[in-house]
């Protein structure tokens, strides 16, 4: 590897390279940095594509605490799999030296943005939900479905019902960011009858940490290929 080489992972790799449990615990963190102020997180730039029904999203961030840094494009076209034989939804994500603006990585990114958005669910689940809960209800049965359960599992080991619904529509009250809740700003659950509703809108942040554990491993277990591209 040369000092200017920059690390490419195909979107295989990088599932093979993320456990849930190691995102859940970035994810987690990422979250208090995100509500302490130690973290930027921009708002999704958005490019419309209306006359191919798709569009394009850029999600930049940085926790400065840890010099992670990442940009994910990501985009959403629902006719792709008729029209193109291609996935709704792809993803690229660039993993950024903070020092230099370096590229590090060029990675996957629709793998890991399903784990990370799954781990999101799974802390909100260890800080919101009941701790005798035995039955799971999925809002949806795409790749999110998925993911969330196996987040889920982690947090409870198991369930005795998991209840999939296909079709959804929730108005909400927002009460706090669920960083807020982990780093004692706000208060969370405060007693089993309460009902609580996590929106698990990807983060950025999210995004970063979970490259960088897929950075990380990859350099470890030799994964991925090199090439100079600055």
């Amino acid at each position: 590897m040369g000092e200017l080489e920059t690390l490419i992972l195909t979107d295989e790799e990088v599932g093979k390279l993320l456990s849930m449990s190691e995102v859940m615990k970035a994810v987690e963190q990422a979250f208090v940095e995100k509500s302490l102020g130690r973290a930027q997180n921009p708002p999704k730039l958005y490019l419309f594509y209306h006359k191919y029904n798709g569009d394009l999203r850029v999600m930049p961030s940085y926790l400065e605490n840890y010099d992670i840094s990442s940009v994910k494009i990501v985009n959403s076209h629902p006719e792709n799999r008729v029209r193109y034989n291609l996935p709704t939804v792809m993803a690229i994500v660039t993993l950024i030296d903070p020092r230099s603006g370096f590229p590090l990585a060029i990675m996957g990114g629709k793998t890991l943005t399903d784990i990370r958005t799954g781990a999101a669910g799974g802390v909100a689940a260890k800080y919101l939900a009941r701790r005798d809960s035995k039955i799971l209800g999925l809002v949806g049965a795409g790749a999110q479905a998925r993911t969330q359960l196996v987040a889920l599992l982690e947090v409870y080991g198991g369930f005795d019902e998991v209840r999939v619904w296909g079709l959804y529509g929730t108005a909400e009250d927002i009460w706090a960011e669920i960083g807020e809740i982990i780093a004692g700003l706000k208060k969370g659950r405060e007693n089993p009858d309460e009902i609580t509703i996590f929106s698990s809108t990807g983060l950025a942040v999210q995004d970063a940490v979970a490259a960088k554990i897929a950075y990380d491993k990859a350099l470890e277990k030799g994964i991925g290929r090199f090439i100079k591209i600055v």
